[in-house]
C-alpha cells in the first residue's frame, strides 16, 4: 500500500499533470492505492519488486477478497490500521499510555498494524473476527486468495472409510495411528510429523498444529472444494515465479515464515 494521508477513512492520493496517481512520496500507485509498475499494473512492494501480477487482480486492479480459515470471504484492506510510514516505507505505529499498540484513529492493532481486538484476534474495521489469535504466527494469519491452489489427496493417508465416515486406521504399538502404507497420521487420516503438524506426501510441511480443529481437522476453506486443486495452473505457476525470483525482505528470517 502507498504511504498516504486519509479523509474521512479514505486515502487521499494526487494526480500527477499526466492524470497518474501517486501516493505522498511521489511513487505511483492505482486507484485503489497499491504501489505499481509505471504502464504494466502489476502490484510491487516498498523496494519496486513484483509482488502481484495484473492478470491475478480484479478488473478493477483491486487486490480479490480473500478467505478466511472456515471459508467466508473479506476484503484485506479492512483488516489493515492507518498507520503512517516512516522514510523507508515501514509502518509507524503508536502506543496509548497504558502501552497498547494503535492506528491513528486509536484503535487496536498489533505489531504487524492488523486490527486486533482485546484477546488479539485479528479483526475488521467493522469489528468482525476474522482469525483467532491462536491462528496467528508472528502477527501474521494464512493469506488464502481465490488464485490459491491445494490438493487435498497431497496430506490424506491411504486408509478405508468406515459406514460412519471416519478413517479406518491402525495403531502402533506406541499408540499412533498408522495408514496402508504404515505412514503416521492423526485421526482424521492426514499425514503429520512428530510434532503434529500436518504434511504432505513429500514431508513438506502444510498446517501447524494449531490451526487445525479439535479433532485433527484441517481448516473448512481446504477441504470443502472452494479452491482447486489443478496445482498446474497457470496463475500457481505465476505466483510461484513472483515468489522465487523476487523474494520478500521477510523470506531471510524463519520466525516471520507462515505455513
Amino acid at each position: 500500500m502507498g504511504d498516504f494521508d486519509y479523509v474521512d477513512g479514505q486515502p487521499r492520493m494526487m494526480v500527477t499533470n499526466k492524470g497518474f496517481f501517486v501516493d505522498k512520496k511521489g511513487r505511483r500507485v492505482n486507484k485503489h492505492g497499491w504501489m505499481v509498475l509505471a504502464n504494466q499494473g502489476h502490484l510491487v512492494d516498498k523496494h519496486g519488486r513484483k509482488k502481484f501480477d495484473k492478470r491475478q487482480l480484479t478488473n478493477e486492479g483491486d487486490i480479490p477478497k480473500l478467505y478466511t480459515l472456515s471459508g467466508k470471504r473479506y476484503d484485506i484492506k479492512d483488516t489493515m490500521g492507518q498507520l503512517d510510514k516512516d522514510p523507508n516505507g515501514n509502518i509507524i505505529i503508536k502506543q496509548n499510555p497504558s502501552g497498547q499498540l494503535q492506528d491513528n484513529l486509536g484503535r487496536k492493532v498489533n505489531d504487524k498494524g492488523y486490527l486486533v481486538d482485546d484477546r488479539g484476534n485479528i479483526i475488521d474495521c467493522n469489528g468482525k473476527q476474522l482469525f483467532p489469535v491462536d491462528s496467528l504466527l508472528t502477527g501474521e494469519f494464512a493469506k488464502i486468495f481465490p488464485f490459491t491452489k491445494f490438493n487435498v489427496k497431497r496430506v490424506t493417508g491411504d486408509f478405508e472409510m468406515n459406514p460412519s465416515g471416519n478413517p479406518i486406521l491402525d495403531k502402533k504399538p506406541d499408540g499412533s495411528l498408522v495408514d496402508k502404507q504404515g505412514r503416521v497420521v492423526n485421526p482424521r487420516g492426514y499425514l503429520i510429523d512428530k510434532d503434529g503438524n500436518v504434511i504432505d506426501d513429500r514431508d513438506k510441511l502444510m498446517f501447524d498444529k494449531c490451526i487445525l480443529e479439535d479433532d485433527g481437522e484441517i481448516p473448512a476453506v481446504f477441504r470443502t472444494g472452494l479452491l482447486k486443486s489443478d496445482t498446474a495452473s497457470s496463475l500457481s505457476r505465476l505466483m510461484s515465479e513472483i515468489e522465487k525470483n523476487q523474494p520478500s525482505e521477510y523470506d531471510r528470517t524463519e520466525e516471520n515464515k507462515i505455513a
